[in-house]
C-alpha cells in the first residue's frame, strides 16, 4: 500500500500570507460524468473548439455549476456537458452553496475524452471521467477538508491546475518539524498520489466488510458429523464447513446459492450466469471445490482432513474409473485418489503431518514430497491417500520439466495459503493453474488482501466457469469497481456464497485481546538526536530536489522512516551519516509500510521482500526459501548453484558454507559485529527500551511474552537491553533456518521453556508471507508492538499467532508510542483505518 504525501503542516496559516488569499486545496482524482444528451459528432466537434494548450498537452477546463439537486459539468459557454454523480453533489454541494469562495473545476485530456466518446455505442455507456480541482479561500482549508474526510473525499495532488492559486492541501499526512521543500521531492507522477491510493484502499476494505456481512449460506448450512475414524470430534463450525465442501465437490448445492440460473426465454429453457449473465441451453455442473476462508485458528486444515477421510471410498472409484477411460490426456500419465496439498514451506509440511498424526492416526497413507530423497516412482506416488508438497519444490520442478506431480492427475488439489497465487502474473500462481484435479481447493484467511483481483485469481485456480479465466473477473468485477458501479459488492456477494466459506472468530465466543497504548516520552537526550535528525533529513531532501530513483528515492517517505527507526533505539542510534544512509534504509524499506517492499527473487521468480542474498559472481537476487531449497536437494560437498543461470554456466555459485544463513552453526541474533559498530553505540538511553523491559518483567513468570518488530537492528537492541536485564529469550526472523524455526516453536511452548519470544514482521519470518504463514504461537499470553505499523492489518495477523481454538483467557496486548513525533500521527490514521475497515483479517 502507497503511503500518505508527508509534508508539512500545510492548511496552517504562514506568517505574511493573507488569510482570504485564494488558493487551490488539491484534486479529485477521476470523477464519473454521465453525459448529456447530446450526439456524438457535435461532442467531438465542441471538445475540438475547447482545447487549451497546457505544458504541451491539450487540456480541457470545465466549469461545475450547483443545481438544486445535482451538479453539472459545462463549457467555457456554458453548454453542458454532462453530470456528476450524486456523492460529489452530496460532498460538495453544500460546501458551493455555503463558502461564496468556494469553486470547482473539471480538468480532462482531450485525446483521452475524445477517445472514450468514440467508444459509446448506446446510452448505458454514456459516462466519462475526469479531475475535478477544488479551490477556496486560504482560512478555510482545515475545515473543508475536515468535511470532505467524512464523506471519504480524498485530495491529492492536482496534476494541472492554476498556477496563479497556490497549492494547500488539508489531506495530507502532517509532520510539522518536516518542512516542505519542493513539489518536486515527492512528484514521482504516480496514476494515483499517496493520499489516492489509501482511499482506493479504504473502499476496498469497505467492499469486503460489506460482503462479509451480507453472505447467508454459512447461516443455513446444515452439521455433517466426521468419519468415524476421525480421532478429533468436529467442533460445531467444522461440521458446518464439512457440509459446505461435500456439497462442493459433489454438486448438490442449494438452489438459491447455485450460480446458473434456470430461466425461460422465448420459450426456451435455460441457463443464465448471475453475475456474467452467460446463457447455456444445458444445465453447467457446479462442482469441483471452492475456498475455505475462515479466519486463521479456526481448524480449516481439520477441516480438510476430516474431508478427505470422509471421501477415500469416492477417490479410489474415481481413479480407478479414469483409468478405465478409452480416451486421455496425453500428459497425464497416472490417475491418483490421493489428496494433493502444496505449502508455503518445508516448515508448514511437518505441521500437516503432526496434524495427521493428531486427528487421524494411521488411517492415511502419506508422502512427504520434499527434499532430495522425495519419492521419484510415480506408482508409488498414486498408491497413496496424502501428498505434502511445497510452492517452491512445484515451481522448481516444473520450470526444469522434471515434474512428477504435473503427469498425475489428483482426486484432489489443496493450496494452503492460497492467497501466495493471488498475483496471476507470478510462477506459482501459472504452475498450480497447470494442475490436473477432479476437484480444487484453496484455505486462506484473506482472499483478498490489497486487491480485488486476488481472489480472482483463486476463482481462476478453481476453474470456476467463467471465471476461469482471470480476464472475466476483470471485466465483470475490477473494472466496474474502478468506474464507481455500485454493482460489485452484489456481485461479490453472489460469488462469495456460491464458492467461498468465511467466518470469523466471533462465532467461536473467544476471550479474544486486551489491548492497551503505552504513550512514552523522550528524554532530553533523544529529542535532541531526534531533532538533529530531522535538520539533517531536512538538508538530505533539499539536496535531492528533482532527483528521482525509483528504487532508491530518498524523499519524505524515507525520511519518516529514519523518525521511526529512532523512536526505538534513541540515543543509542548513532547520528545520520551519509556514507551510511542507504544501510540503514535497505531494511527500512523491506517492512516500513507494514506489508513488505518487494523485489522479485531470481529463483522463485517471487516478489520478495528487499532483504535478499546475492551470487557475488553473477548478481542474480534468490531468496531465503529457494537457498534453503537448494540446500536439501544438494550434496554437503556440492557448492551451490545459481537458481537463474545454474545450466548456463556451472561456475557461477556459491558454496552453502559461504552464506551465514545456512549455516549450521551460525547463531542469527548474534549479528555480525561490523554491522553492529556502524549501526549503534555502545551505550546510549532508549526510552522504549526501557519500558519493554520493564513490562516484560512484570508478570513474567505468570505469562509468557511474544514481541513484535518490523526491524532486524530494533531486534538486535531488544536482546542486548533483555540480556542485560538476565532475560532469558528465543527469537525468530528472516536468518533463522526454517528447519530452526519449529524447534524455537516447541521451546517456547514448553513450560520450562524461554519466557520471551522476539519476532520480525518480515515476510520471511513470522507472520505475513510464506516463511512461517499458519504458524501459531498460543503460548503467548503478552503481545508487545514496539512500532506502529501503517497497515493495521500486519498487527491483527501477528496478534491472531496467540489467538487460537481453546484459549482460555484474554490475550494482552500492549502497543508503545513516542509523544510528540511521527508515531503518534500514524497511529491516528491507524485507528481511522481500523474504523473504516472493520475487518479480521
Amino acid at each position: 500500500m502507497l503511503l500518505p504525501e508527508i509534508v508539512q503542516d500545510s492548511y496552517s496559516t504562514s506568517p505574511g500570507l493573507p488569510e482570504n488569499e485564494q488558493v487551490c486545496y488539491g484534486m479529485i482524482y477521476q470523477v464519473d460524468v454521465k453525459l448529456s444528451e447530446i450526439n456524438m459528432p457535435k461532442l467531438n466537434s465542441k471538445l475540438q473548439q475547447e482545447v487549451q494548450i497546457t505544458a504541451a498537452e491539450q487540456i480541457l477546463s470545465f466549469t461545475v455549476e450547483r443545481k438544486v439537486d445535482h451538479l453539472t459539468i459545462a463549457f467555457s459557454d456554458g453548454v453542458t456537458l454532462g453530470l456528476l454523480s450524486d456523492s460529489m453533489f452530496e460532498a460538495l454541494g453544500p460546501i458551493m452553496e455555503r463558502e461564496s469562495s468556494f469553486f470547482l473545476e473539471g480538468v480532462a485530456s482531450k485525446n483521452l475524452l475524445r477517445d472514450r466518446i468514440g467508444k459509446i455505442s448506446k446510452s448505458s455507456e454514456r459516462k466519462i471521467r475526469m479531475d475535478i480541482n477544488l479551490y477556496g479561500s486560504r482560512d478555510t482549508t482545515k475545515k473543508i477538508g475536515d468535511e470532505l474526510s467524512l464523506k471519504k473525499v480524498w485530495l491529492q495532488k492536482p496534476d494541472n491546475y492554476k498556477t496563479n492559486f497556490p497549492y494547500t492541501n488539508p489531506h495530507v499526512v502532517k509532520f510539522p518539524e518536516i518542512k516542505h521543500v519542493s513539489a518536486g521531492v515527492t512528484d514521482t507522477r504516480r496514476t494515483l498520489d499517496e493520499k489516492g491510493q489509501l482511499a482506493k484502499q479504504d473502499k476496498i476494505q469497505q467492499i469486503v466488510s460489506d460482503v462479509h456481512v451480507s453472505l447467508q449460506r454459512a447461516r443455513e448450512l446444515e452439521t455433517t458429523s466426521g468419519d468415524r475414524r476421525l480421532q478429533t470430534p468436529l467442533l460445531d463450525h467444522q461440521q458446518r464447513a464439512l457440509t459446505f465442501m461435500k456439497q462442493r465437490e459433489s454438486g448438490n448445492i442449494p438452489e438459491k446459492y447455485r450460480l446458473w440460473q434456470k430461466s425461460s426465454l422465448e420459450g426456451q429453457e435455460m441457463y443464465i450466469h448471475r453475475v456474467t449473465k452467460t446463457r447455456s441451453t444445458l444445465k453447467p455442473e457446479e462442482m469441483g471445490g471452492g475456498i475455505l476462508a475462515d479466519d486463521m485458528g479456526m481448524g480449516k486444515s481439520l477441516c480438510l482432513l476430516a474431508l478427505l477421510l470422509d471421501t477415500l471410498d469416492e477417490g479410489r472409484q474415481w481413479a480407478q474409473q479414469k483409468h478405465s477411460e478409452e480416451y486421455h490426456n496425453s500428459a497425464i500419465e497416472r490417475y491418483s485418489r490421493a489428496t494433493l496439498v502444496i505449502v508455503p514451506s518445508a516448515l508448514l509440511i511437518n505441521n500437516w503431518l503432526q496434524e495427521v498424526r493428531t486427528h487421524l492416526g494411521g488411517a492415511l497413507k502419506w508422502i512427504k514430497y520434499h527434499g532430495v530423497t522425495r519419492e521419484k516412482d510415480l506408482d508409488v506416488l498414486t498408491d497413496s491417500d496424502l501428498i505434502v508438497t511445497t510452492y517452491q519444490t512445484l515451481c522448481y520442478e516444473f520450470g526444469n520439466k522434471r515434474s512428477k506431480l504435473h503427469k498425475i492427475e489428483w482426486y484432489r488439489v489443496v493450496l494452503d495459503e492460497a492467497h501466495v497465487i493471488r498475483r496471476p502474473s507470478n510462477t506459482f500462481h501459472s504452475t498450480c493453474l497447470e494442475l490436473e484435479a477432479r476437484s480444487r481447493w484453496c484455505l486462506t484467511g484473506t482472499p483478498i488482501q490489497n486487491r480485488l483481483l486476488d481472489i480472482g485469481a483463486l476463482f481462476a485456480f478453481l476453474r470456476a466457469d467463467p471465471f476461469h479465466n482471470i480476464t472475466q473477473f476483470r471485466r465483470f468485477i475490477v473494472l466496474p469497481f474502478e468506474q464507481g458501479a455500485g454493482v460489485v459488492t452484489d456481485r461479490l456477494v453472489l460469488l462469495y456464497d456460491s464458492l467461498c466459506l468465511r467466518r470469523n472468530k466471533d462465532i467461536l465466543c473467544l476471550p479474544g485481546t486486551d489491548e492497551r497504548e503505552r504513550p512514552l516520552q523522550f528524554s532530553p537526550e533523544e529529542m535532541k538526536q531526534y531533532q538533529s535528525t530531522l535538520r539533517t533529513l531536512q538538508r538530505s531532501m533539499s539536496e535531492k530536489v528533482s532527483q528521482y530513483d525509483k528504487h532508491r528515492e530518498f524523499g519524505l517517505f524515507q525520511a519518516q522512516l529514519q523518525l521511526r527507526i529512532l523512536c526505538n533505539h534513541g540515543t543509542y542510534q548513532k547520528p545520520f551519516s551519509w556514507k551510511r544512509m542507504m544501510l540503514q534504509i535497505d531494511e527500512s524499506l523491506a517492512v516500513g509500510s507494514g506489508t513488505s517492499f518487494e523485489a522479485r527473487c531470481d529463483g522463485c521468480e517471487q516478489p520478495k521482500p528487499a532483504l535478499v542474498i546475492t551470487t557475488n559472481s553473477c548478481g542474480h537476487f534468490f531468496c531465503t526459501s529457494c537457498l534453503e531449497y537448494l540446500e536439501d536437494i544438494l550434496k554437503p560437498t556440492d557448492s551451490m548453484p545459481c537458481p537463474r543461470c545454474h545450466y548456463k554456466d556451472a561456475a557461477k555459485c556459491l558454496r552453502t558454507d559461504a552464506i551465514p544463513a545456512l549455516n549450521k552453526n551460525h547463531r542469527p541474533h548474534h549479528r555480525d559485529a561490523l554491522t553492529r559498530k556502524l549501526y549503534f553505540k555502545d551505550v546510549g538511553i532508549s526510552t522504549k527500551m526501557n519500558a519493554l523491559v520493564h513490562d516484560v518483567k512484570d508478570r513474567m513468570e505468570e505469562m509468557k511474552s511474544i514481541v513484535f518488530s518490523c526491524w532486524t537492528h530494533t531486534m538486535d537492541l531488544v536482546g542486548r537491553h533483555l540480556e542485560r536485564a538476565g532475560i532469558d529469550y528465543l527469537r525468530i526472523d528472516g536468518d533463522t533456518l526454517m528447519s530452526k524455526r519449529q524447534h524455537v516453536l516447541d521451546e517456547f511452548d514448553k513450560d520450562s521453556g524461554s519466557r520471551v519470544l522476539l519476532s520480525e514482521y518480515s515476510p520471511v519470518s513470522m507472520t505475513t508471507g510464506t516463511g512461517a504463514i499458519g504458524l501459531n504461537i498460543p503460548a503467548a499470553r503478552r503481545v508487545f508492538i514496539l512500532e506502529p505499523q501503517w497497515n493495521p492489518s500486519v498487527e491483527n495477523q501477528a496478534i491472531a499467532r496467540t489467538t487460537r481454538l481453546n484459549q482460555k483467557e484474554k490475550v494482552l496486548v500492549i502497543r508503545y508510542r513516542i509523544e510528540d513525533t511521527v508515531e503518534t500521527e500514524m497511529l491516528s490514521q491507524q485507528k481511522e483505518k481500523r474504523v473504516i475497515a472493520k475487518i479480521a483479517w
